[in-house]
């Protein structure tokens, strides 16, 4: 049987940069404005809660030199801290974007502009689709196949696998892969919160001198949960060469040893490998809109 999908990519049409802070709106009703002076230092704060970034600009009016300690937290993590130096009559400014930096378990976000004259906060309504692979949360960007031993020294494959987290907030969890002959192997998944980017390698019972064909489950919550931050890709290649990958929806699967423990060699839904150049049937570039055609062959 035979299924066409399409998928459509949006957002081309451009993303507001922390530049377009820079700009002061007349109306007040998407942003948090403060001007003051304080100790001989001008301050002004803007939080654009529309087009999510912010500005601190600085203006030293006195005669000696101003130190100013500034920082910028996005539901309770810090984004950014500096400490600028203003000789008289300097001014200095800065702008960040924090488009990626929400904690997205949760419907309700701060943003706090902390400094040594005023603060500043804004509260954002804006919950998130824990399975949708664009918000900014833990994410599997990578596949590849490696070749390791296990403790009796013998050649096995291994999984390894990317992570990408562009928020400050840790969403550690467990990953999970499933191939035809490995029927379920996991590890701990976690991108530090000081980084963007972790990787875990799972064992397979797989012969690292074949193809191996599977799919991968990351989740916080547990794979066999349908809740939380989420993601599925399927996956197929070789050791030491290419491998194609492809996101899937996320379907929880139980664990091995479980009465009614998934299996992806018996699962009757399994998408058959399809060539590089199959995947994407048509392209075409509509006011802002990428529509990709995607062709899937299921087999029973």
């Amino acid at each position: 049987m035979m299924f066409l999908t399409v998928v459509f990519i949006t957002g081309l049409g451009g993303i507001a940069s922390a530049d377009d802070c820079e700009i002061v709106h007349d109306s007040t009703s998407n942003t948090e404005k403060l001007e003051s002076t304080e100790d001989d230092i001008e301050y002004f704060i803007l939080i654009d809660k529309e087009r999510e970034c912010g500005t601190i600009r600085l203006s030293n009016t006195g005669d000696e030199l101003g130190i100013v300690l500034a920082s910028v937290f996005v539901d309770d993590e810090d984004i950014l801290n500096t400490s600028p130096e203003l000789e008289p009559g300097e001014k200095w400014s800065t702008t960040w974007d924090f488009s990626q930096k929400y904690d997205v378990t949760n419907d309700t976000h701060s943003v706090r502009v902390s400094t040594t004259g005023p603060d500043l906060e804004a509260a954002i309504e804006k919950d998130f689709d824990l399975a949708d692979p664009d918000i900014p949360a833990q994410r599997i960007t990578d596949v590849d196949l490696d070749e390791g031993t296990n403790e009796d020294g013998e050649r096995i494959a291994e999984a390894i696998v990317t992570f990408e987290d562009p928020s400050p907030h840790g969403h550690g969890g467990e990953v999970f892969v499933h191939t035809e002959e490995t029927h379920g192997s996991g590890e701990l998944a976690l991108v530090p919160m000081s980084e963007q980017t972790a990787t875990s390698k799972i064992e397979l019972d797989d012969d690292p001198d074949g193809t191996i064909e599977g799919e991968i489950r990351y989740s916080a919550e547990g794979v066999n949960q349908d809740e939380g931050v989420r993601d599925q890709v399927w996956f197929r290649g070789e050791v030491g060469g290419d491998v194609t990958v492809q996101r899937q929806e996320f379907e929880p699967a139980e664990y091995p040893g479980e009465d009614d423990a998934y299996r992806y060699d018996s699962d009757g839904s399994v998408l058959e490998y399809i060539p590089p150049s199959e995947h994407l049937l048509v392209g075409v570039v509509l006011s802002g809109v990428l529509p990709i055609a995607v062709m899937r062959r299921y087999w029973n």
